[in-house]
């Protein structure tokens, strides 16, 4: 299969190209930028170098299409490649709104083709020791996410609305993936709080969500663009607890390690590095290979929905932060 690029991010450069190199189903990689100029230094199974995204579409042989662009662009962008006839996998979060998303669905659903969301930190192999714990040891009980950053660079996209920024567009979709994952199917209440904004730029810098999953677990996640730099997940059950570092964004070659606790005896845990980048590729051609697009559909439909939910529950909250 041949994979066109439009975007070259700091994401593409760090983790997809390297990532699409180590597929084998993937033979040629070709980039589409509109602000950087061709690398002089080329790139693995180096394709056709592009300066425009519609010239890139309409003359690319290209299978699949990864979109990696300001959220704001993901919808026009992702009916375009639709439209010309390619599979597309699409930074997350894959549209800003549920109805874009559900346009998008239906569109890929229409045309015979895959569209997905690049939510990719479930995709190492801890993940399904991790389901495998709970069952040897739940009931689940309860799960404490936290992904926070120090803030960033005022040019950056994520601090700018008319970009698609802020932290629920940016952060939202690990907590909704995560509720989906952890709690097997939608949650049934979400309440949240919401962080304070931009000072210059006015886009939202955090958000805290409580959810009852669908299995009976309670939920508690805080997103945030705004402290010191945490990475990890609590997962506790009914006789045995595990403590996860660098659980949303582990580097290629990092060995996580579970804090495992069982009936109140501790034991550490590792596991070998594994590129989750290279495993959501890998299931995304295998997907395109076989015809099986609805597993990554529903998945994509069901984040955007919890997204949606947390989004209402922030405004739920703001009559009661002004009365204060």
């Amino acid at each position: 299969m041949r994979l066109l690029i439009l975007g070259y991010s700091s994401i593409v450069q760090r983790r997809v190209i390297p990532a699409a190199a180590k597929v084998d189903a993937i033979g040629e990689i070709s980039i589409a930028s509109k602000s950087r100029p061709e690398p002089r230094e080329g790139w693995p199974k180096r394709g056709r170098f592009f300066a425009d995204y519609g010239t890139a579409l309409r003359e690319s042989r290209c299978d699949i299409v990864y979109l990696s662009l300001p959220n704001a662009m993901h919808e026009r962008w992702v009916l375009a490649a639709l439209a010309a006839g390619k599979h597309v996998l699409v930074d997350k979060p894959a549209m800003i709104t549920r109805e874009a998303c559900e346009r998008g669905v239906a569109e890929a659903r229409r045309t015979g083709r895959l569209l997905a969301e690049v939510t990719v930190f479930d995709y190492h192999p801890h993940f399904d020791a991790l389901k495998g714990f709970i069952g040897e040891n739940g009931p689940l009980t309860h799960v404490d996410a936290q992904f926070i950053i120090p803030p960033l660079p005022i040019a950056n996209f994520r601090n700018h609305s008319e970009l698609g920024g802020g932290c629920l567009l940016d952060m939202g979709p690990y907590a909704a993936a995560l509720m989906r994952i952890l709690g097997g199917g939608p949650p049934s209440h979400i309440a949240a709080l919401a962080g304070t904004n931009h000072p210059e730029t006015g886009v939202d810098m955090g958000f805290s969500v409580q959810a009852r999953l669908a299995n009976g677990g309670i939920f508690a996640g805080h997103f945030s663009f705004e402290g010191e730099y945490q990475n990890r997940l609590l997962i506790v059950a009914h006789s045995g607890s595990v403590m996860i570092e660098r659980v949303f964004s582990p580097p290629a070659d990092h060995r996580i390690e579970w804090r495992r606790r069982v009936r109140n005896v501790e034991t550490v845990v590792t596991f070998e590095a594994a590129d989750i980048f290279a495993r959501f590729l890998d299931a995304a051609t295998g997907a395109i290979s076989a015809g099986e697009h609805e597993a990554l559909h529903r998945d994509l439909l069901a984040d955007a929905l919890c997204r949606a939910r947390i989004a209402d529950a922030l405004d739920a909250d703001k009559p009661m932060v002004a009365r204060k």
